[in-house]
């Protein structure tokens, strides 16, 4: 499973006239594993919500692995129980959750 980041990485935006008004831009950018930028918010966007879309973003691997761990032991329920699966399935899908959410540190 590919672990992904995000950072924020404003830019700054120069005023040549008044150069005390320079300016912060919120941006946000997602990272692979090699550190290479896969993706970056919108900078039109508030800074909370582009940071809520980096959370998302950088989880969707690990809710993806726990959607697809879902699927294959609910195929055969009873002996999933009974293996401890459910209850992985379940970890699984609160630990990608909470990093969507930015809840777990």
């Amino acid at each position: 499973m590919t672990e992904l980041t995000y950072a924020y990485e404003p830019y700054t935006q120069f005023t040549p006239d008044e150069p005390s008004e320079d300016c912060e831009i919120p941006c946000f950018r997602i990272y692979g594993t090699d550190y290479t930028i896969i993706g970056e918010t919108n900078e039109d966007l508030p800074v909370e919500i582009q940071e809520r879309y980096a959370r998302l973003f950088a989880a969707a691997p690990k809710l993806a692995h726990a959607l697809e761990y879902f699927f294959n032991v609910i195929s055969d329920y009873e002996s999933s129980v009974r293996k401890g699966y459910i209850e992985r399935a379940k970890q699984l899908a609160r630990d990608a959750l909470a990093d969507a959410k930015g809840s777990r540190s």
